[in-house]
């Protein structure tokens, strides 16, 4: 891809040279002509991406899912945590809870 904008780069310099010298035509060439010297500058380097292990990423997010119930369990502290995570997953589909839909969009207290 770098090759294919650094020849269409060269491509309308050529083009450049062969039209009358005007300051408009003079100036767009010579800053062509930079970011051509750029491309020439710059060399590929390649950066490893940063893989998070499933595991993380499984325990980040089951992390998010018990704080968010337990911020609901502060809201009823008389139901157990075992019926807030049934009525969870009712909820999600699409069923009728106890709790209402209030306190599952903001369950801070």
């Amino acid at each position: 891809m770098v090759s294919f904008d650094k020849d269409k780069l060269a491509e309308q310099i050529e083009s450049l040279k062969k039209l009358p010298q005007i300051k408009e035509v003079k100036a767009l060439r010579q800053r062509l002509e930079k970011e051509l010297g750029r491309f020439e500058e710059k060399k590929i380097i390649r950066v490893k991406p940063i893989v998070q292990s499933a595991n993380l990423s499984r325990s980040s997010k089951l992390k998010k899912y018990h704080r968010y119930l337990r911020m609901i369990r502060d809201n009823f502290p008389n139901l157990k945590y075992s019926d807030i995570r049934k009525q969870f997953s009712e909820r999600r589909k699409g069923q009728e809870s106890d709790i209402p839909d209030v306190i599952w969009q903001n369950p801070s207290p």
